[in-house]
């Protein structure tokens, strides 16, 4: 009994600390080794998944285009860029109530992320697709692996929105996060 009190009392308090304290944004908190797709910020070349209630004509799918938009019937272009797929439920949601629907029922998810990009000392390098627990060892067995003069204590990744020179140096087993560059260098023998 007193064991049963003890373990409901952990999980409220653990409840009540995800409640008490905002996530941090994925660029902000390069350490964490889980991708939250629900604090996920969208960005260009995202693909997501809209879906409203009993209203097959606006449920689909839409790219994140290059200006930061998504293309949305009746409605036009709506920004998505930055947000979460909730936020742009409800922002989705406001504007078919203002003229279109009397409540809306909005879904939206990620069907696709945008990809992880590989460069430098690897032999395939380009765009590969994001998955929830990608790492960099699993990205550079999408890349086919590093040359011969690849280092594997040379790797470095570079999180989408920072400066160049904002670059660090990573672990094969750190989590990479859509958009993410990684770079090989080449080992100093």
């Amino acid at each position: 009994m007193i064991l049963k009190s003890l373990s409901s009392l952990l999980l409220l308090g653990g409840l009540v600390a995800c409640v008490s304290a905002p996530p941090p944004r994925l660029a902000d908190n390069v350490s964490r080794t889980q991708f939250v797709a629900a604090t996920y910020r969208l960005g260009v070349g995202d693909r997501i998944r809209i879906d409203v209630f009993r209203e097959a004509d606006l449920s689909g799918e839409a790219s994140v285009e290059s200006t930061g938009y998504i293309n949305y019937p009746l409605i036009g272009y709506v920004p998505a860029v930055g947000l979460t797929t909730r936020e742009l439920e409800l922002d989705l949601a406001r504007r078919l109530r203002g003229g279109y629907l009397r409540n809306p029922d909005v879904r939206a998810y990620v069907v696709r992320y945008r990809p992880v990009f590989v460069s430098g000392a690897v032999r395939n390098t380009g765009a590969y697709p994001f998955t929830e627990g990608l790492t960099v060892e699993k990205a550079l067995t999408l890349a086919s692996g590093m040359t011969p003069l690849g280092s594997p204590r040379r790797v470095y990744v570079l999180r989408e929105g920072a400066p160049a020179s904002a670059r660090e140096k990573v672990a094969l087993d750190a989590p990479l996060y859509p958009g993410d560059t990684l770079f090989v260098e080449e080992g100093v023998f």
